[in-house]
């Protein structure tokens, strides 16, 4: 039984929707990790135009871990798991990058149209394949997934490595920047002429620009080698229905190195000038907070600049893009698949020699049939016939030999790690 004197109300204050500067200032802890996200995502030059929302304050606190210890600016959390492969010797990593697991998130919706023909053809085929196996009349449901698509492409020689190109969830952002200082300026021009939202506003986004234009962005994002003569498979493992081909021309990033990731790399870890600059950042949004929960003026114009940077941000840290928006630029070549998984890898290997056998310990870890290890052998002795003709007519000087990186190899394994700052 309540006692008379008690004078606890679960009615919510008429105060508390008419000044919502308490909300707005639990808001702003919220949701650090879409922040995280969406700079992950535009990253990589001078501007970043990731917008002031809910959720900076809360991310201010993860740089402020990160100037005091080795903490990497980039997600941590991948999106896909995935392996890459480099094709000449079989080696295989899991894929630590959170560019490269975007990439392969995204897949479906940037990949060619010739893959999706092939992919409709693949499924046609089991598809047929089932109804000619099955009882008359008896409804076949046509497969959603059967056996491999493996789409080949080469990196671009006209666009560089690690230099995102711009596409409309970049340029997104000026214009949702200028709708928050519209809605900002409003109080601004009213009666009582407030000033605080629009000087909030606009330290806030001032703020998300300086903490986007950190070069250690584009350090952590593309931390690997450039030039890569290697080519790279990449799939999601054993049971997926696509794997990736990256031919090496000498114009792409080693994927190799960008797979292993930058958690356990040393060399990765921020300088004490970045460091410093970050711990400023988060002393900087952690005043900003108290004043936004000082304000003592109506700041429903607050939170819905927040709310637009808020939905923003989503929009830009869970759309899908284009690899070339991610700072790897690749040209389609050819696509090769087979309602059989056996199949698509043989075609592979015959087309482009240690491609195929690399990933034949991928989806298929046990035993094959004797027949199918017969196509194997018989795919390697052709590969060491034209390997040695290829060697006899280097030596006889009827051709040239490999190209290979016009640096040296040391100046070459140097070319990613640049100052520290």
């Amino acid at each position: 039984m309540r006692g008379e004197n008690a004078t606890y109300s679960s009615t919510p204050s008429p105060n508390r929707w008419g000044q919502p500067t308490d909300v707005f200032s639990v808001l702003l802890i919220l949701g650090g990790d879409i922040v995280n996200k969406a700079l992950a995502q535009l990253a990589g030059g001078t501007i970043t135009p990731v917008s002031f929302s809910f959720g900076w304050v809360s991310y201010a606190l993860s740089a402020l871990l990160a100037s005091v210890s080795n903490a990497k600016l980039m997600p941590s959390a991948l999106e896909v798991s995935s392996i890459v492969i480099t094709t000449k010797n079989g080696y295989s990593r899991p894929n630590n990058s959170w560019v490269l697991s975007r990439i392969l998130r995204d897949y479906e919706s940037w990949m060619d149209i010739a893959v999706r023909l092939k992919l409709n053809s693949i499924m046609d085929d089991r598809h047929n394949y089932l109804k000619s196996h099955t009882k008359p009349g008896t409804p076949v449901p046509r497969p959603q997934k059967s056996g491999l698509c493996i789409a080949v492409y080469e990196p671009s020689r006209r666009s560089r490595a690690g230099e995102p190109r711009h596409d409309l969830v970049y340029w997104s952002g000026f214009p949702i920047i200028l709708s928050q200082i519209a809605v900002a300026i409003v109080p601004l021009l009213s009666a009582s002429r407030d000033w605080s939202v629009m000087v909030i506003t606009v330290v806030g986004t001032i703020l998300s620009f300086l903490v986007g234009a950190l070069s250690q962005w584009q350090r952590e994002k593309w931390f690997c080698r450039r030039n890569a003569m290697n080519t790279y498979a990449l799939t999601r493992g054993n049971g997926s229905q696509h794997a990736l081909i990256i031919l090496g021309n000498g114009h792409g990033l080693d994927l190799e190195d960008l797979a292993a990731g930058i958690e356990t790399l040393e060399t990765a870890a921020a300088g004490w000038k970045t460091k410093t600059f970050l711990f400023i950042m988060g002393w900087s949004w952690i005043l900003l907070l108290i004043a936004a929960a000082g304000l003592s003026q109506p700041s429903w114009y607050l939170l819905a600049v927040g709310g637009i940077g808020m939905m923003h941000n989503l929009f830009v840290a869970g759309w899908p893009r284009h690899p070339s928006a991610m700072g790897i630029h690749l040209k389609f070549r050819t696509v090769i698949g087979h309602m059989s998984t056996m199949e698509a890898l043989l075609a592979l290997e015959a087309q482009y020699t240690h491609a195929g056998r690399s990933l034949l310990p991928i989806y298929f870890p046990g035993r094959i049939f004797p027949e199918e290890e017969a196509q194997w052998e018989a795919l390697r002795l052709k590969a060491e016939h034209e390997e040695s003709v290829q060697r006899q007519n280097i030596q006889a000087g009827r051709a040239r030999p490999p190209m290979l990186p016009l640096e040296s190899w040391i100046l070459h394994a140097k070319s990613y790690e640049g100052k520290r700052k």
